[in-house]
C-alpha cells in the first residue's frame, strides 16, 4: 500500500517522477513507532502544580499559534504540558483519534477523556481540538467512499468533543487520490456542518499537504470550508531521502517552503485561514563522506531529532547556517559519517517573517514537548507575534511555595530554574557542588508572589552533578541537575 507525503504540487510544468509520491510524513512515522503503546499516562502531580512554571505575564499574540500535542510524550513524559508556555499558544491539537476505517469509529484516541491537558489549557484561554488521523491512499479511499462511515466519525466526533469541551477538530487525513477529490469535500462539508451544528463554536480544520502530487485537494473549496488549513511545512527532505537536505527549505528549490505558500493563496485560500506547519525535529541521516548534502547510505532511515537533541548536538560538533536554504546543518563522524538537518531559532523565526510578510492567519508546530522546555524557542514565537506592550496577568497566583526541576535537564551551558511561591516572601537560590561548595548565587532577597525564572549559565563549570537548593517558607527545597558537555 502506498503511504503518505503531504506535499502539494507547486507547477503543473514540473513532472512528479523528480519526487517520490509514497512517502510517509513525520506524523505517520512517529505515530507507527509508537502505535503499540496504549497505556495511559501516569501522572504524579499535585493539582496546585498543574501550571507551567513561571511563565510571568501572558502575551496578545497577533497571530493563532497550534501545537500539536502527540500521544507518546504522555507516556515518556507524563508531565511535559506542565513546561508549555501557554502565553505562545492559542491552541492545542491532541493527537489523536486514530480511525477504524472497517467502521468510521476509532482504534483508539489516546487516552482523551482523561488527559489533564484540556483543563490545563482552557485555565490559560487555550483552545484544544481533537487531530482526526488516516494514513494512506487505501484507507482514505475506503472512508471517503462510504458515507455510513463518515457518519459514524462524525457522530463519534460529536460526543467526544462534548465530553471534554473541546474546541473543534483537526482532521489529519494524509494521502488523498484524484478520485477522492470530491469525495473530500463533499466529506469535509458534511464534517463542518453537522459538529457545528451541535457545536457552533467549533473550528474546523485541516493538516494539509505541501505537494498534492495525485491532486485530490481541492483547495479554493476547502479554503472555503474549514476555518483553516495548516500546510505541513516540512519533510521536503525524508527519513528515506537518497541525499541529506533541509527538513524545511524556506527557498532555494521548487519544493520548498515558500513555494508551497505561494501555491496556497494563488489557489484561492484565504491568507487569514491559511497556516505554516514549522518543524521542532530534523532528522540525522546516514551519508557518505562528510560533504555537504551527501548521498545517503544505501537502505538507510535517517533517524529523527527533536529539536532540543538536535541543538544539543549542535553545541557539541558546531553548525553551520546554510545560505541556500536557509536553515542550519552539521556534519559528525560516529563509526560513520552522519548529517543532520533542521530548524533552529533563527530559522524559524524566518519562517516567522513570511508568515506575518503574507498576513498568514498562524502556524502550526510539529511537535509539542520537543523544544526539551528551552526558552529560546517560544521566545522567537512571542517576539514574532507579540505586539509590543500588550500583555495580561497570567491566572491566579501559585497555592504553594515551590522548585521546579530545571530544563533542559541534562543542560550545556545554561539552564532555566523556576520558583513559585503564594505569597511575598525572602528566598535563597543557590547551586552547589557534590562537595558542598557553593558555586553560585543566583537571589538572595525578597520575591513577590507569582513565578519567576532564573538562568544559569554553567559556561566555565565542569561537566557533572550539581544540586540547585532554594530556601523559602521555612524549608529548604532541592533540585539535581547534571551539567553535560
Amino acid at each position: 500500500m502506498k503511504r503518505s507525503l503531504f506535499f502539494l504540487f507547486i507547477a503543473s510544468s514540473i513532472c512528479a517522477a523528480q519526487e517520490p509520491d509514497f512517502r510517509p510524513s513525520i506524523h505517520e512515522l512517529q505515530n507507527r513507532l509508537y502505535a503499540g503503546d496504549r497505556t495511559p499516562a501516569l501522572r504524579n502531580v499535585s493539582p496546585a502544580a498543574q501550571r507551567p512554571p513561571a511563565l510571568g505575564k501572558k502575551s496578545a499574540l497577533t497571530r493563532k499559534v497550534l501545537g500539536w500535542h502527540p500521544y507518546w510524550v504522555d507516556n515518556s513524559d507524563p508531565n511535559a504540558y506542565l513546561y508549555y508556555d501557554y502565553t505562545a499558544l492559542t491552541h492545542i491539537a491532541y493527537f489523536s483519534y486514530e480511525t477504524d476505517t472497517a467502521t468510521g469509529g476509532y482504534v483508539t484516541i489516546r487516552d482523551w477523556m482523561g488527559t489533564p491537558i484540556v483543563e490545563q489549557a482552557h485555565a490559560w484561554g487555550v483552545k484544544v481540538v481533537l487531530t482526526v488521523t488516516n494514513f494512506g491512499y487505501q484507507r482514505n479511499v475506503v472512508l471517503l467512499s462510504d458515507t455510513n462511515k463518515q457518519n459514524t466519525m462524525i457522530s463519534n466526533l460529536i460526543t467526544l468533543l462534548k465530553a471534554r469541551n473541546g474546541d473543534g477538530v483537526n482532521f489529519d487525513l494524509e494521502s488523498i487520490d484524484s478520485t477522492q477529490r470530491a469525495h473530500l469535500v463533499f466529506f469535509m462539508q458534511k464534517a463542518a456542518q453537522r459538529i457545528k451544528a451541535q457545536i457552533p463554536a467549533a473550528e474546523i480544520s485541516m493538516a494539509a499537504p505541501a505537494v498534492d502530487w495525485r491532486k485530490g485537494w481541492d483547495l479554493a473549496q476547502l479554503g472555503q470550508i474549514c476555518d483553516y488549513l495548516i500546510v505541513m511545512g516540512y519533510d521536503y527532505y525524508w527519513s528515506g531521502s537518497t541525499t541529506a537536505g533541509p527538513v524545511a527549505p524556506l527557498v532555494g528549490r521548487t519544493y520548498c517552503v515558500s513555494n508551497s505558500i505561494t501555491y496556497y493563496l494563488n489557489a484561492g485560500v484565504p491568507s487569514s485561514r491559511l497556516w505554516l506547519g514549522v518543524p521542532w525535529y530534523g532528522y540525522d541521516f546516514h551519508v557518505v563522506s562528510n560533504a555537504r548534502m551527501a548521498p545517503t547510505v544505501t537502505g538507510s532511515v535517517a533517524d529523527a531529532r527533536t529539536y532540543t537533541v538536535a541543538q544539543t548536538m549542535a553545541q557539541v560538533y558546531g553548525k553551520s547556517f546554510d545560505d541556500t536554504y536557509k536553515v542550519p546543518w552539521f556534519g559528525y563522524f560516529n563509526n560513520e559519517w552522519r548529517q543532520v538537518w533542521y530548524d533552529d531559532s533563527l530559522s524559524l523565526a524566518m519562517k516567522y517573517s513570511l508568515v506575518n510578510a503574507q498576513n498568514l492567519g498562524g502556524i502550526g508546530i510539529w511537535a509539542l514537548s520537543y523544544d526539551g522546555r528551552r526558552n529560546e524557542i517560544w521566545t522567537g514565537i512571542k517576539g514574532a507575534f507579540t505586539p509590543t506592550g500588550i500583555a495580561e496577568e497570567p491566572p491566579a497566583v501559585p497555592a504553594e511555595c515551590r522548585l521546579e526541576q530545571n530544563y533542559p535537564n541534562p543542560f550545556n551551558p545554561s539552564t532555566t530554574i523556576a520558583v513559585q511561591l503564594p505569597e511575598r516572601q525572602r528566598v535563597t537560590l543557590q547551586i552547589f557542588d557534590l562537595l558542598g561548595r557553593r558555586v553560585a548565587l543566583l537571589h538572595d532577597g525578597e520575591l513577590g508572589a507569582g513565578y519567576h525564572r532564573f538562568e544559569w549559565n554553567a559556561t566555565g563549570y565542569s561537566s557533572g552533578v550539581y544540586l540547585c537548593t532554594m530556601h523559602a517558607a521555612m524549608r529548604t527545597q532541592t533540585r539535581t541537575m547534571v551539567l553535560m558537555r
